[in-house]
């Protein structure tokens, strides 16, 4: 024992080492080239000085380039790794302490187990104790890497250089700095690894809550898009693995992180509020008529159905709160009919995902087999790895997500009101149903195309080469489009 706690703790210094080696290395990265494009930010200046916000790249040499992506990378394994280490032990001994009891053989750890002769000197009781103790302390040291990355807030740093605020000048705004591609790739993979392999509720809860990946999810593909186009580069694999980031932040959400992604802004209460008390005035100002021609009596009821319809304007007129979900918005921007067949099949996919949360309902999670005892439901379920360990989470009120979402718990009743309130918005509807509506009109004005070509191919006498030939194609563009048209349905 004493030696693999040795060889535990040996492992993570060594890893926290390199850890720290390859943050320094990006920041000093970082540093020397923002100083090198406020060098080089004058000359692009007076070069395009009749563009405003033109988006450029970076100029970085090969070998700088290359090691930024790969400290990029490895910064993501170093965290991932070392934090999923950490929750497996601490969840082994988490387990080893809530089943302690009832281990002596009779339930209650009064007696000696049946068949244990009395001859062990340590009871299991104490045993058990002193390797949770142990199992708490070897993963100690792996936290170390995480509390660094936190300390340096290194996701801050990552986030900020591939948005190109690392880069940008408040003297020159109308020149936007962004890094080269494959920098900007790695950067949104390396945050994707982060949120796909953590496994700690905390350390997710951490990723998702200091308004970074929010940032993130804002990134201005258009400006990248701008940048390549000028140097005549491609930026469809940073799309692409953009919208594999959107996703798997949406095989993240269950009631615990929703919050991070829903929000409940207070736009129209103040407006509510001054209507109220004008409304107010209003109906104070009216005369209930004179005293000599309404009695007591009537003054009574006046003053009754004035309360009542106070009442009822009020209730005519619910508090609504906009809702703001960032997530769902950018995903619906790739469910345009020019996007890549992958983006768009993706982009729908997180869509209908967090659209599905919100129809799942609390009868869908009632099972057959479940008691009061959550506890054995939940030991049930855990799956062994290959280490003996289980590959679930803690058990906690706040597990982390375990990815799947038909097998998420349901949401709350106030969430799924206002994920459905906020997708089902006549224009978001139309966003996500017209892309399909306008491929289909296209793919089946194609098909009619190619079955009049058909026709009239066969209606003409000539059996010859050419007209074979070209029959036979027709017939596969036909096969393609029906594919197609398959597709799009099945969509």
């Amino acid at each position: 024992t004493t030696t693999t706690a040795t060889a535990t703790t040996e492992e993570a210094h060594l890893l926290l080492e390199e850890l720290r080696t390859v943050v320094t290395r990006l920041e000093d990265l970082a540093r020397r080239v923002r100083r090198a494009a406020s060098r080089d930010r004058d000359d692009d200046e007076n070069e395009h000085e009749n563009e405003n916000d033109s988006p450029r790249f970076l100029r970085l040499d090969e070998r700088d380039e290359g090691d930024a992506v790969e400290w990029l990378r490895r910064i993501a394994e170093l965290v991932a790794s070392s934090e999923r280490k950490a929750g497996r032990l601490s969840r082994r001994s988490r387990r080893g302490r809530g089943g302690g009891e009832g281990r002596n053989g009779n339930g209650n750890g009064n007696g000696p187990e049946k068949g244990n002769t009395g001859n062990n000197d340590i009871p299991p009781e104490g045993e058990g104790r002193r390797r949770r103790q142990h199992e708490e302390e070897m993963a100690l040291p792996y936290l170390s890497l995480f509390e660094f990355f936190c300390e340096k807030n290194v996701l801050a740093l990552v986030v900020n250089i591939v948005t190109g605020a690392a880069f940008a000048d408040d003297a020159s705004p109308s020149v936007r700095l962004l890094p080269p591609l494959s920098i900007a790739t790695q950067s949104i993979q390396s945050v994707s690894i982060l949120v796909q392999n953590v496994s700690r509720p905390t350390t997710l809860y951490y990723l998702l809550s200091n308004n970074r990946v929010n940032d993130l999810i804002d990134l201005p593909l258009r400006l990248y898009q701008r940048a390549a186009w000028r140097e005549g580069a491609e930026a469809g694999e940073l799309t692409t693995h953009f919208v594999s980031f959107l996703k798997s932040l949406a095989m993240r959400v269950n009631r615990e992180t929703l919050q991070f992604f829903l929000s409940f802004p207070r736009t129209n209460e103040k407006e509510e509020v001054e209507e109220e008390k004008e409304e107010k005035r209003d109906d104070d100002e009216k005369p209930l008529g004179d005293a000599d021609d309404v009695d007591g009596e009537t003054k009574k009821e006046a003053m009754k159905s004035k309360t009542v319809s106070e009442g009822a304007s009020t209730s005519r007129r619910p508090r609504r709160r906009i809702v703001e979900f960032p997530l769902y918005a950018r995903a619906l921007e790739f469910c345009a009919s020019e996007q890549d067949s992958f983006v768009r099949v993706t982009a729908m996919n997180v869509c209908m995902n967090l659209v599905r949360l919100a129809a799942r309902c609390e009868e869908d999670d009632a099972k057959p087999e479940r008691d009061n005892n959550h506890r054995d439901v939940d030991d049930v379920r855990h799956r062994d790895t290959d280490d003996g360990t289980h590959s679930d989470d803690d058990g906690l009120p706040t597990e982390t997500p375990s990815g799947t979402l038909h097998e998420a718990p349901s949401l709350p009743l106030r969430d799924r009101i206002a994920i459905v309130e906020y997708a089902c918005h006549p224009r978001r509807v139309y966003d996500l149903v017209s892309p399909l509506c306008s491929r289909l009109t296209t793919q089946f004005g194609q098909v009619e195309g190619t079955v009049r070509a058909l026709q009239e191919l066969g209606h003409a006498s000539n059996d010859d080469d050419a007209a074979i030939s070209k029959r036979r194609k027709l017939r596969q563009t036909m096969d393609d489009l029906a594919a197609n048209v398959q597709d799009e349905l099945l969509l």
